[in-house]
């Protein structure tokens, strides 16, 4: 896939990539669920979750376990049709559990965003893992 749609659009969309990643490396879930639209869903190989609420309930359940988070993400490409745009990224975790070692994994996001009031957010993050190496 190549990038298309307006410069501007593409940069404001890596620009919530980066919001994403920061707010996930702070274990913020706040500013993390701001990212989605209200209806926004979150679908990976463990779970699938809609709307604000239940994106919070999943964070909880997840960090419940969990002291930290290394988060880093790579957009591949991002085409802009107006008010909506698809994207690809490929993020690296490595996740830090309560009860020692490290969980690392690397994989890939299947993005559907949508531009409200002048800001994009994601509609629909799809994940799957690529890599996955579990704690001793």
């Amino acid at each position: 896939m190549a990038n298309s749609g307006p410069l501007e659009d593409r940069i404001l969309i890596r620009e919530l990539y980066g919001l994403y990643g920061d707010a996930s490396c702070r274990g913020d879930r706040e500013a993390w669920v701001a990212c989605f639209t209200e209806d926004g869903e979150w679908n990976s190989h463990l779970f699938t979750c809609t709307g604000a609420a239940e994106l919070r309930a999943e964070w909880d359940k997840l960090w419940a376990d969990w002291d930290c988070v290394g988060f880093l993400g790579e957009i591949g490409w991002i085409q802009v049709a107006g008010d909506k745009a698809i994207a690809r990224s490929y993020a690296r975790e490595i996740v830090k559990p309560s009860a020692g070692g490290l969980f690392k994994l690397f994989g890939r996001y299947d993005d559907e965003l949508v531009r409200r009031d002048g800001r994009w957010l994601f509609s629909q993050r799809n994940y799957a893992p690529m890599i996955l190496e579990e704690p001793d």
